[in-house]
C-alpha cells in the first residue's frame, strides 16, 4: 500500500478530555494501529501514581519525570515511524501532545513519510465533569488507561498547554484539525488539508459512543 493513502491521526487534549475513549472508538470503527501513551508508559515502567507522590503533585523535583515523559514521546515517535514505513494505512496516536514541540516532532515524522497528520482535539470545558472523570478512575489505577486518577496530572499538563489551532507545518500550511467536544458531542473541522480522513473521523464519531462487544 502506498504511503500517499495512509493517515496519521493525532489525539490531543488535556487529561480527562476523552482522548483515550475517542481513540478507542476511532480504532474500532476505522481500524489501523493504535499507539497509546498508557501502553508505552507501562512498557517503560512509568507509574504515574508513584510520580504524583514523588513530585508532590508535580510541584517539586519534576525534572526526572519530564525526562521520562520526553523519552516516552521519543519511543512513540519510533513506533509511529516504523508503522508508517511498513505501509500501515492508518495510525492513531493517543498521547496528550500538549505543547507545540511534541506535536512538531510527530508532524515531521508524518510528512517525512508523505502522510498528512490530522489532529483530533478533544475538549471538556466543564471542570466539574473533569473532576467526575478523574473520580471514576480511582481504584482502577492498575488498568493502564485509568492510571492517572489524581487531578494534579490535569494541572501538570494544563500548565504546558499550547493550543494546536495555531500550529504551522514545515511547508507553511496548517494541519487538519477536528475539534471534538466530548461532553456535547459537537464536531468542528478546521484547516482542512486532508478532507477524506477528516470526513471519516467525523462520521465515526457521529455514530455515537463506542460500546465494546460482549465476550
Amino acid at each position: 500500500m502506498s504511503h500517499e493513502t495512509a493517515s496519521l491521526i493525532m489525539m490531543c487534549g488535556l487529561p480527562a478530555s476523552g482522548k483515550t475513549t475517542t481513540a478507542t472508538r476511532l480504532h474500532a470503527r476505522l481500524g489501523g494501529v493504535l499507539i497509546r501513551s498508557c501502553d508505552i508508559y507501562e512498557q517503560m515502567g512509568i507509574i504515574v501514581s508513584e510520580w504524583v507522590l514523588r513530585t508532590k503533585g508535580f510541584t517539586v523535583n519534576i525534572a526526572e519525570y519530564d525526562q521520562l515523559r520526553d523519552a516516552a514521546y521519543v519511543r512513540m515517535g519510533r513506533q509511529v515511524d516504523e508503522a508508517l514505513a511498513a505501509g500501515t494505512q492508518l495510525v492513531i496516536v493517543d498521547f496528550a501532545h500538549p505543547d507545540m514541540a511534541k506535536r512538531r516532532a510527530l508532524y515531521a515524522i508524518g510528512l517525512n513519510r508523505r502522510v498528512d497528520p490530522v489532529v483530533v482535539l478533544c475538549q471538556c470545558d466543564d471542570f466539574e465533569e473533569v473532576r467526575r472523570r478523574f473520580s471514576a478512575r480511582r481504584g482502577r489505577e492498575a488498568e493502564p488507561q485509568h492510571e492517572a486518577s489524581d487531578l494534579s496530572v490535569f494541572h501538570d499538563i494544563r500548565r504546558r498547554w499550547q493550543n494546536p489551532v495555531t500550529d504551522v507545518l514545515a511547508d507553511g500550511s496548517r494541519p487538519t484539525i477536528v475539534m471534538y467536544d466530548t461532553v456535547s458531542g459537537g464536531l468542528k473541522p478546521i484547516h482542512i488539508r486532508a478532507p477524506a480522513i477528516a470526513d471519516r473521523i467525523c462520521a465515526a464519531l457521529k455514530e455515537g459512543p463506542y460500546t465494546a462487544p460482549s465476550s
